[in-house]
């Protein structure tokens, strides 16, 4: 009975972490959000904010999974605060604001949340979705 909703869970936490570590971090430590052309920079805000709202997404279909398993269910707390916390990062980027800060706190939140999974016996890895998923939400 536990095993679908922990399957359905690891899927769309990976998209979400996916999505954050190849369209937000990467390119945040790239330095590609702060330089290079004006199109190219604007271009990678647009679709980190894409992803930030992409990763919100997954993240709120992993807390509807996390809720239909007795073993998941310690990890709602957590993947609710960074489902918020990559929705605000999302929305922020998409108007063209970065705060380094939650960028960082997010992948630090995305590191302990991937640990407290492993923890409950549910092994999170980035799952790198297409842009056309990113971009269709």
């Amino acid at each position: 009975m536990g095993h679908l909703p922990t399957a359905k869970f690891v899927l769309h936490a990976g998209l979400a972490f996916g999505a954050f570590h190849r369209y937000i971090y990467k390119p945040f430590k790239a330095g590609s959000f702060t330089r290079g052309s004006f199109l190219k920079h604007k271009l990678a805000l647009v679709k980190a904010g894409l992803a930030g709202l992409f990763a919100y997404h997954e993240l709120k279909l992993a807390v509807a999974d996390a809720k239909a398993s007795p073993i998941l269910s310690k990890l709602l707390t957590p993947v609710t605060a960074l489902a918020a916390k990559l929705s605000s990062l999302g929305s922020d980027l998409k108007s063209g604001h970065l705060d380094p800060g939650s960028v960082e706190s997010a992948n630090s939140d995305i590191t302990s949340l991937a640990s407290q999974a492993r923890q409950s016996g549910a092994s999170i890895s980035d799952q790198i979705p297409s842009a056309a998923q990113v971009a269709g939400g």
